[in-house]
């Protein structure tokens, strides 16, 4: 697993800015499919820890909707118990 970085980093930065969140207490990391795994093509799991709580959430990335609308939904839901 790779932490997320870049762009991609910073969409779901600014939703936990916007849930006035601190964005340290949140790591990202990123699985690709091992090649062959899956019928489609640059596809993975996105992992989101919230530090304090230890709550981890799994999103499928390469699919529709992507990883950081989901995530901003459940952090609208306080799924992390924040």
């Amino acid at each position: 697993m790779s932490l997320i970085l870049g762009r991609e980093r910073a969409l779901f930065d600014r939703h936990i800015v916007e849930a006035d969140l601190n964005v340290d207490d949140f790591e990202i990391t990123k699985e690709r499919d091992a090649p062959g795994a899956t019928k489609l093509i640059g596809t993975g799991k996105v992992t989101v820890t919230y530090k304090p709580t230890r709550i981890a959430r799994h999103y499928r990335d390469g699919a529709f909707p992507p990883p950081h609308v989901e995530f901003k939904r459940e952090l609208k839901e306080d799924i992390f118990k924040t």
